[in-house]
């Protein structure tokens, strides 16, 4: 092969490599948009994904800042937010309730937009499996968000004294148990 023959070669092999990236890239793509679709609550089958993992500030009432999942907006224009967990309960809990109507505030407050007093919790179990569970769940109003936004700013600045958890349960999990006094958790305080 002469000099020649060789660059000819080179140039067909970048061609080609370019080529397979290219296919390669629009099958990943593909294949992200067949996942993302089959992870949507059936109510959420015509609605057009929105934002992914974005982050959306407001500082009126009160200074909040949220980073959500996925939003969509419905065949009506209405924005739905969803929230993915991993946990071996397939069930919401309070604190994505209040996650999610933080996120709501924020996301309102900054774009101006319409969003839904509900969301969408999809919970996936961590097993091999990984089934996924979809729970409407209903949001907080605005002006319960920012109660809760203002006795975190209350308690942590020793204007207000906080309260013991309602269940043991959110004890065991609590970054705070080591220093608190309630009784019920002295059954923790060895473990």
């Amino acid at each position: 092969m002469n000099a020649l023959d060789w660059i000819l070669f080179g140039f067909a092999a970048f061609v080609v490599g370019l080529l397979v990236l290219h296919v390669w890239t629009r099958v990943r793509r593909i294949l992200a948009f067949s996942v993302e679709r089959t992870s949507r609550p059936e109510a959420l089958v015509d609605a057009e994904l929105l934002y992914v993992e974005k982050l959306f500030r407001v500082s009126e009432p009160v200074n909040l800042v949220a980073k959500l999942d996925r939003a969509y907006r419905t065949p009506s224009g209405l924005i739905v937010l969803l929230e993915f967990k991993t946990r071996r309960m397939r069930r919401p809990f309070r604190s994505d309730v209040i996650q999610l109507s933080a996120q709501r505030m924020a996301l309102a407050g900054q774009t101006h937009q319409t969003v839904a007093p509900y969301a969408y919790v999809v919970v996936k179990t961590p097993d091999k499996a990984a089934r996924c569970t979809a729970h409407r769940v209903q949001l907080m109003p605005e002006e319960v968000v920012v109660g809760l936004v203002r006795r975190r700013e209350d308690i942590l600045s020793n204007r207000a004294e906080p309260r013991y958890a309602e269940s043991k349960a959110m004890c065991r999990t609590c970054a705070f148990r080591s220093a608190c006094d309630t009784p019920h958790l002295a059954a923790f305080r060895h473990r």
